[in-house]
């Protein structure tokens, strides 16, 4: 994912949609990774960076985040205080687990491999509020995932039984 993120943004830049193509910039979208209590921001907030006025006029960059109030209000925080984030034009299944979006596509992979699962793909497409695109580069990959389970390999189903 981060290969990709950083692709995204480079071509957005050569495109002239953004500004820069590394670091800070105005439209880098951000996942936090880490939970922050100082800041109230938690791992799996999604924020994007907003260039805003300041008092004097001058714009500054702020990275805008929904309050996780349910009020539908945004706080705005300099990119200085943030910890760890990271971008997120594209992210794992797994790191959106939790969050849903309007609109999400997922990528497969070129062959079937071992997380790609019945679970994985269902994780995947109940993260779309209203529509989700299905990105397969070969035929059949998906048909072959959502035959698949999850094999659990804890080892202990064969301990219970031995103390049968």
């Amino acid at each position: 994912m981060e290969g990709l993120n950083l692709r995204i943004a480079a071509l957005l830049h050569r495109q002239g949609l953004l500004e820069a193509d590394q670091g800070w910039y105005e439209g880098r979208p951000v996942l936090v990774t880490r939970n922050d209590y100082g800041l109230g921001l938690m791992n799996g907030d999604i924020g994007i960076a907003l260039r805003l006025p300041e008092q004097d006029g001058r714009p500054v960059l702020r990275v805008a985040f929904p309050r996780n109030d349910g009020s539908g209000d945004l706080r705005f925080i300099l990119p200085s205080r943030l910890g760890v984030v990271e971008t997120v034009f594209a992210m794992t299944v797994h790191k959106s687990q939790g969050s849903e979006f309007a609109h999400t596509a997922l990528m497969l992979p070129e062959s079937l491999n071992p997380v790609l699962t019945k679970e994985l793909l269902y994780t995947a497409i109940t993260r779309a509020r209203h529509w989700f695109t299905l990105l397969e580069p070969r035929p059949g990959v998906f048909e072959q995932a959502i035959a698949r389970r999850v094999e659990r390999q804890s080892g202990l189903l064969e301990s219970l039984q031995g103390e049968g």
